[in-house]
């Protein structure tokens, strides 16, 4: 008590000038240099207590202009400093301008869904910073209906991957996978955002191609004076200190990339018939290096490092203002965990009528990814009306993977014990960039443009594969290598890939706004806006195969002799001979590589009419999509085409009680349209899922019309409570299935004839400031969001070996998340619990023969505790503290749900994982 006597009081209110000077709530004051900060209640009032001393105030509210302000405050004394705040200019001599946006905290991102004219949900930097999470993966399934697959590709609403589209900095982000349509969320490092919207309903101003959601990703816009080093260091339980196993690098792995080390020599023939001349196969497969035995080496700890700054640079023109932030971060993780991969196949035309197991492995993997991402942002304001931003992300990934395999093949290879290998390394380099420009004529027209590029170059160089075995009764040690009769992905094999994409786009949005006198509501303005974007993007992909052969002419012993050597030497230049030994033939062929290209014209007409409480928004967006891929099927050649223009329409309602309550209604119709590499006839192995990958050149583009109702109450203060339904009908809805090929499991995409899902959305957040008015119970609050969703999909004609009725592919029926939170800015401490769940959920489609795969729901919960001094802050996190397993399921009894009866087909867990993180602010 006696400590706070001595401190000061700082109080007062902040209007909105924009609003004919209203109250401003979840305004932003900070004591600049200092972690005491506080935001504006509903009233738009604040206070601070501040010990005596000369401080520089700073107000700021997002979208509007920040006041700076020194005050000079004694012990015991209050002052009252009232600010009015709004998005026009301020005389130089009376303020100074320090940031023209601030949209990172919780309140301001609360308040902007508040406004927001469609159904979304968001996450700002302020809350991703208060967890343990690395990623925007991470991050952003603490946003209600969102769920995380694989670790990286983000669902809404329990919908697939596929069915989002992805914004950075108001430009089309790249499907950055390969063997999908997808975002890479892993690829964005917590620290270069600001804040992440997830849109669940369409608008005419935004791109068609969603229906779960529309992820608009700011990268950060801290444009204020500061530098900042950071560095962490994690123990991963079951990897950390354990055995790892890799083959030989390259020297700049450790940098993310491969300096050529695996690469194909220059000048390796690109005509595969120069491979079927046994001398010249063997002058080239001498050529490769011979790096087919894994070394045992130790897992290092988990390590991280980044440093960033801002600053304002000063012109000779004060009017004019010049800002930048920009942040390189680098980090070296390592992976290990045991897996058992498991293949099963019904046979319901047998006695047994019982799923047959065909194979049973046990993988130990183990994986080091290098990750090197930089950041740089510029901010170039040169009047009130008129600013500029130049955003650039760039990414370098790399990741040295190895599985060893031990198990059996019941199927081809009976009485054998196998050992089977996958040695690999994934390169990818992502550069996403953004100019945008806004621009306000007057105080009527506005003009916002963006123009943006991407380039993806992704590689996997000399992928090794290859299989031995010992028969079960055998008392000898050795295993033997499979020598195939021709070349295959399986068997003795070198896989190269390369993919390039580029993709170049632009939008211009004009507004008009027009006061609506006639209106007796404080927001009164007709608003009309008008605008096009356009989207081009490449894409050429090329992959090849080889295997080592044993030619007819090599004797049967020199051949028992081959098969039966070392890793070490037996694919070595001794034994790759054109007369005793090894000789290396091409298995691939033009259907492995291909072209692409993708052409999007959109415009768009948008209103918003206030009347009274009720807000109108409406318009209807035209897109005319073109998509080209040029391949091969088999040898012949395969030219893909898809025209198609899309009509739009959307329309949206809210009527505001008052100031705490709203309610909206909203309905859109989205597309969502074919990939590149779900389209292109290129088939793929996976060795970690035993499962071939190819593309159906006959898929289509799904149409689905969307319903939002919503309430939303805003209480006090960083707080609100909503409660959403909705309703999504599919026409050709997209989805990933097991078809029946062969008696190789094989995965792809395909129409259904159409689908329809409904469900219902709860979030609460809860601050307890006002329940307990100190202590520390008063520190604490809650987040809370829930989601229950149900989908049937009809296959109608479609349906042969499947029922024609089931849950949509990816839909989880439920997602909770929960997180408990403290935080005391007076003592620098803060803490969050934090726990996710979702529910089952179809990772591929089925039917009789090979039967739909599920994954499990699964729990997780994570911890971290922070404290903060003038300059430095330490956190300690726990990740995946419940460590359950990660495990897909076959339905062996095809009932449409996993019981005691169904077959383990994925089982692995990834450990729990500590860290250690310090930041230092100079």
């Amino acid at each position: 008590m006696t400590t706070f006597a001595q401190k000061g009081t700082i109080n007062g209110t902040i209007l909105d000038k924009d609003a004919k000077n209203a109250p401003l709530p979840f305004a932003n004051v900070v004591v600049k240099g200092t972690t005491n900060s506080v935001t504006t209640d509903e009233k738009g009032k604040y206070q601070l207590k501040v010990e005596p001393g000369t401080y520089s105030l700073v107000f700021s509210f997002v979208g509007y202009e920040t006041i700076e302000e020194k005050v000079t405050l004694k012990a015991g004394e209050t002052i009252t400093i009232n600010k009015t705040l709004g998005s026009g200019s301020y005389k130089l001599e009376d303020v100074v301008i320090t940031t023209s946006r601030r949209k990172n905290t919780e309140s301001a991102v609360l308040l902007e869904t508040k406004k927001a004219k469609q159904v979304i949900s968001a996450i700002s930097a302020e809350q991703m910073s208060k967890g343990t999470d690395g990623n925007a993966a991470q991050a952003i399934q603490r946003v209600p209906g969102v769920t995380i697959n694989d670790g990286k590709f983000v669902m809404v609403r329990g919908l697939s991957e596929r069915y989002n589209n992805v914004l950075i900095n108001g430009a089309l982000a790249p499907s950055t996978e390969v063997d999908r349509r997808t975002f890479s969320f892993d690829l964005l490092p917590v620290s270069t955002l600001e804040k992440m919207t997830i849109g669940k309903s369409g608008a005419a101003y935004l791109p068609g191609d969603f229906s779960g959601g529309l992820i608009s990703v700011t990268t950060t816009e801290n444009f204020s004076d500061f530098t900042q080093v950071s560095s962490s260091l994690g123990f991963r339980g079951n990897t950390t200190l354990e055995d790892y196993w890799q083959t030989e690098g390259s020297a700049t792995d450790i940098l993310g990339m491969d300096d050529g080390f695996r690469q194909l020599p220059s000048g390796f023939p690109t005509n595969r018939d120069v491979l079927n001349i046994n001398s010249e196969s063997v002058r080239y497969a001498n050529q490769l290096p011979n790096n087919f035995n894994p070394e045992r080496g130790t897992a290092f700890f988990n390590t991280g490092i980044s440093f960033s700054l801002g600053r304002k640079i000063k012109l000779k023109d004060e009017s004019k203002n010049l800002r930048t932030i920009n942040m390189i971060s680098y980090s070296n993780s390592f992976q290990n965990y045991n897996k058992s991969v498991n293949t099963f196949i019904n046979d319901f035309t047998g006695q047994t009528n019982t799923p047959q197991q065909q194979r049973d492995f046990d993988d130990r993997y183990y994986s080091n990814e290098v990750r090197l991402s930089v950041l740089s942002n510029w901010f170039y304001r040169y009047n009130a009306k008129n600013k500029i931003t130049f955003k650039n992300l760039f990414n370098q990934i790399g990741e040295n993977f190895t599985t060893l395999r031990s198990g059996f093949d019941f199927d081809q290879r009976p009485g054998q014990l196998l050992n089977n290998y996958e040695f690999g390394y994934s390169g990818r380099r992502i550069l996403t960039s953004q100019f945008n420009g806004e621009h306000k004529i007057n105080d009527r027209n506005t003009v916002q443009w963006v123009l943006g590029g991407n380039l993806i170059k992704d590689i996997l160089p000399d992928l090794r594969r290859f299989r031995t075995f010992r028969n079960l009764n055998s008392t000898t040690e050795n295993f033997t290598m499979i020598d195939p009769p021709s070349s295959n992905p399986f068997d003795t094999g070198r896989f190269y890939s390369e993919l390039n994409e580029t993709s170049v786009n632009a939008g211009v949005d004009y507004d008009l706004k027009i006061e609506n006198k006639s209106s007796k509501s404080e927001a009164s303005t007709i608003l009309l806006k008008a605008g096009f974007f356009g989207d081009y993007k490449t894409r050429d992909f090329s992959a090849r195969y080889f295997s080592y052969l044993i030619p007819g002419n090599v004797g049967q012993e020199r051949k028992e002799e081959l098969i039966n050597l070392p890793l070490t030497e037996i694919f070595s230049p001794a034994n790759v001979s054109a007369s005793n030994g090894w000789v290396l033939r091409e298995g691939s062929n033009q259907s492995d590589s291909y072209k692409a290209n993708n052409l999007l014209a959109a415009g768009y007409v948008y209103g918003e009419l206030p009347i009274q409480k009720f807000l109108i928004t409406g318009g209807v967006r035209l897109e005319h999509n073109r998509l080209e891929v040029d391949g091969f099927q088999g040898i012949n050649p395969l030219l893909v085409q898809q025209p198609i223009t899309s009509v739009l329409p959307s329309f949206n309602v809210s009527y505001t009680f008052n100031d705490k309550n709203l309610m909206r209604v909203a309905y859109s119709r989205t597309v969502n349209r074919p990939e590149f590499r779900e389209i292109a006839p290129f088939l793929f192995y996976d060795f970690q899922e035993d499962t071939e990958v190819d593309g159906n050149s006959s898929l289509t583009t799904a149409t689905i019309d969307n319903f939002d109702l919503r309430y939303e109450f805003y209480p006090t203060k960083g707080e609100t409570a909503s409660l959403g339904v909705f309703y999504k009908r599919f026409d050709n809805p997209i989805e990933f299935i097991l078809p029946v090929v062969s008696q190789q499991r094989r995965m792809r995409y395909s129409n259904s004839d159409s689908a329809m899902l409904y469900g219902a959305e709860l979030e609460v957040r809860k601050s307890f400031k006002e329940v307990f008015k100190n202590g520390f119970f008063s520190d604490l609050s809650i987040n809370l969001n829930a989601s229950y969703i149900f989908s049937e999909v009809d296959l109608g004609n479609r349906a042969l070996a499947q029922d024609r009725k089931r849950a949509l592919q990816g839909q989880s029926p439920y997602v909770i998340n929960a997180a408990l939170g403290y935080d005391n800015k007076e003592n620098g401490w803060s803490g969050n619990l934090i726990y996710n769940r979702f529910g089952d959920r179809i990772y591929a489609v089925g039917g009789e023969i090979f039967p739909t795969i599920y994954e499990i729901a699964r729990n997780q919960m994570d911890f971290t505790i922070a404290k903060t001094f003038k300059k430095t802050t330490y956190k300690l996190g726990l990740s995946n503290i419940l460590n359950e397993k990660f495990q897909f399921f076959q339905d062996s009894n095809v009932d449409n749900k996993i019981n005691n009866s169904d077959d383990p087909v994925f089982v692995h867990r990834t450990g729990v994982l500590y860290t250690f993180n310090v930041t230092y602010k100079f």
